[in-house]
């Protein structure tokens, strides 16, 4: 049997330790170079009992060399650290894991022998995902406990440059997703449908105020002037000297308009890889307000071309000595819209180059994902004129309420197909959408007129389905359904305020091809014998006649809001 040596009491303690490891069942036989002890049990059977016990709880290293009985103390023998681990975090030994003294299984005495350093040394945790064992130091590089890692990002203001770990914008670094993430915060575990409600894992909802311009609705010419002393069968002709249009003859409701945009959606996996979302938008209803009143002075007229006559005519609103009275025009206009859609991610990338407005290097990242779904566009507009007249003449006394009205509405439902481009760095993000929409829009129109003659010589009065534009000939409701293209462009620029939260502003411009407007479908040519009261045999051809007629229609602006995800 060999000898044992004399132990000091600090290496007795040492080796009382390594006898009862962090498990409870981790047993350890004091050794030297050359071999164990011997006894009932060999050197085998001991060396796998320890081997067992420590792979189930602790992984022991090698040291590099024989230690004196101080390095024991100290623990292990610190490998130099290299330039890649200089600042990592480094794990250090537990004192309280130090080995108690080995019993003796042939006699069941305490040996007193020290342990030999050139052999093992005091075992370190397991590594989890992530680490990195380096000559007995632990070096934590970033490890991913659930989905998420710890913060690595620069602090504002510091250093640009390439030398730290790429992170995305709010510091998610090195995480088994790789870039997919891209500025987005990870959960644990991927979106679990459940029978309790509950919200999904990793989501997102935003709104964004929008400032808009829209095409402009062409009007024909509605209502006109004449100076003083014009004749009263040259007053508010067109053509003639001195006519003027007051209202119409151009482009109304052209001026911006506001709006909003809901979206919203969540991730069908952790790493942001599919996804379903949706969205709302919807532009106040835009109105406009013509309105004048003459008892004569000035002259008010309603132009139109006299089928008849085959040249410029106008009704008369208001002359002097004939009729007096108040001419109103309400111009109406909305669009609303949503749909829902299915993300997938195609690519994403992320390196370090220069940046646009900064002439060093940093991180970026990007994303690419394509998106396909339904959209559904309205857009529901009409034109309202309505005159209120009251003869000036004793002769032929009386009053009229006349009116029109021209309504359209365009309904879209299609396939959407989009194209969606990130680009990271820092705290900025910028975003890229591409969408085209293909489909049918469903095209209404609606003529309606109405007239109620009041006689105070032959009571009661009398109320007539037709106004002055729109008579029996054109009065109705109108469907047609067209094939219809509509792309749409986004333009977005955040800034991450915290982790979930962010501050966008961006443009958005949206084109619609094939849709019907009021304008299109006011007539410019009648024939009054078809004006109420009907005559008995009107001459000349029926008109107005209805024809449907569409347009383009685009509408774009400012966006502006906030993101919050989850």
């Amino acid at each position: 049997m060999p000898t044992l040596r004399k132990l000091s009491p600090l290496a007795a303690a040492f080796s009382a330790a390594l006898t009862f490891g962090w498990s409870g069942a981790l047993t350890a036989t004091a050794q030297s170079a050359s071999g164990y002890t011997d006894g009932p049990n060999s050197r085998t059977t001991q060396r796998s009992v320890v081997q067992q016990a420590a792979r189930a709880s602790w992984t022991p290293t090698r040291g590099s060399g024989t230690t004196s009985t101080s390095d024991a103390d100290a623990g292990y023998q610190r490998a130099p650290q290299t330039k890649a681990v200089k600042n990592a975090r480094v794990l250090r030994p537990n004192p309280q894991h130090r080995s108690a003294p080995a019993r003796s299984t042939a006699t069941g005495s305490k040996r007193t022998s020290a342990i030999a350093q050139a052999q093992y040394s005091v075992p370190a945790p397991p590594p989890i995902e992530g680490e990195t064992i380096v000559e007995g130091d632990v070096i934590y590089e970033g490890a991913v406990v659930d989905g998420y890692g710890p913060t690595l990002a620069a602090p504002m203001g510091a250093p640009c440059g390439c030398d730290s770990p790429g992170c995305d914008s709010m510091g998610y670094c090195e995480s088994d997703c790789g870039c997919s993430l891209c500025g987005e915060a990870p959960s644990g575990r991927a979106w679990r449908p459940a029978i309790t409600l509950s919200l999904p894992q990793d989501g997102w909802v935003s709104f964004e105020a929008l400032h808009m311009w829209q095409d402009g609705m062409d009007l024909p010419p509605l209502i006109t002037t004449s100076p003083s002393g014009t004749s009263r069968a040259n007053a508010g002709v067109l053509t003639r000297p001195g006519t003027r249009t007051l209202y119409g003859d151009g482009e109304v409701l052209d001026d911006t308009f506001s709006g909003g945009r809901l979206r919203f959606g969540f991730w069908l996996d952790r790493c942001h890889t599919w996804g379903l979302g949706g969205e709302y938008l919807e532009l106040d209803e835009e109105n406009e307000r013509f309105s004048r009143t003459s008892t004569g002075t000035p002259i008010l007229a309603r132009p139109f071309f006299n089928t008849l006559t085959g040249n410029e005519d106008a009704e008369l609103i208001a002359f002097p000595g004939v009729i007096g009275g108040t001419a109103t025009v309400d111009v109406r206009s909305q669009l609303s819209g949503g749909g829902f859609y299915l993300r997938k991610l195609t690519n994403c990338d992320e390196g370090c180059r220069a940046w646009l407005f900064c002439g060093c290097n940093g991180h970026f990242c990007s994303r690419s994902e394509i998106r396909v779904g339904y959209r559904y566009l309205e857009l529901d507009e009409g034109v309202s004129i309505r005159e209120e007249l009251v003869s000036s003449d004793s002769t032929s006394p009386g009053s009229f309420d006349i009116t029109d009205s021209f309504t359209t509405l365009n309904q879209f439902n299609g396939l959407d197909l989009g194209w969606n481009y990130r680009v990271t760095r820092g705290y900025w993000t910028y975003d890229g959408l591409i969408r085209l929409a293909v489909g049918n829009t469903n095209q209404t129109v609606k003529i309606n007129g109405n007239t109620t003659i009041t006689d105070p010589n032959n009571p009661p009065a009398e109320s007539f389905n037709e106004g002055f534009l729109a008579v029996n000939s054109n009065i109705g409701e109108y469907e047609n359904d067209e094939f219809t293209v509509v792309p749409e462009l986004n333009l977005t620029l955040g800034y991450q305020l915290t982790d979930h939260l962010k501050v966008n502003v961006g443009y958005t411009g949206i084109y619609w091809s094939n849709v019907v407007r009021p304008g299109q479908h006011i007539p410019t040519l009648l024939n009054p014998d078809l004006l109420p009261p009907d005559l008995e045999d009107p001459m000349g051809d029926a008109r107005p006649l209805f024809a449907l007629d569409t347009t383009d229609y685009w509408v774009h602006g400012i966006t502006y809001g906030l993101e919050y995800r989850w």
